[in-house]
């Protein structure tokens, strides 16, 4: 009785996912989501002068010279220079991300504590 009532339950799981299949919707989405592919302009603005005013980078004071000195550090054969742009690389795209999804979810951007506040409390 046991082996009928488990043929009788996979008949009918093979049946369900046979009709899932017949059934499925074949015009799923095969590009990228308009939204995963558009840059953020402002949280790239503010990353960008974030990663200028952290590592305190004296040979860009704008957006558009950081771009052009990491393209240099980039395309340059000294494995110091890729050293470097990998370790600024993350940190701007750990300052968009976490830019991206505070927009996102609506909490505007995030403030780290004053040191006035952070001696009082610690």
């Amino acid at each position: 009785v046991g082996s009928a009532l488990r043929r009788r339950w996979y008949l009918q799981l093979g049946c369900v996912l046979l009709l899932n299949l017949v059934y499925a919707n074949l015009d799923y989405p095969k590009e990228i989501p308009a939204s995963l592919g558009q840059i953020d302009h402002q949280c790239w603005e503010v990353s960008s002068q974030g990663l200028v005013e952290m590592k305190k980078l004296k040979v860009a004071d704008s957006v558009v010279t950081l771009w052009d000195f990491m393209m240099f550090l980039k395309e340059s054969p000294k494995p110091k220079h890729n050293e470097l742009f990998n370790d600024l690389a993350q940190n701007f795209w750990d300052m968009y991300v976490d830019c991206v999804l505070s927009r996102s979810h609506g909490m505007g951007r995030r403030q780290l504590i004053s040191p006035k506040y952070f001696v009082a409390y610690s």
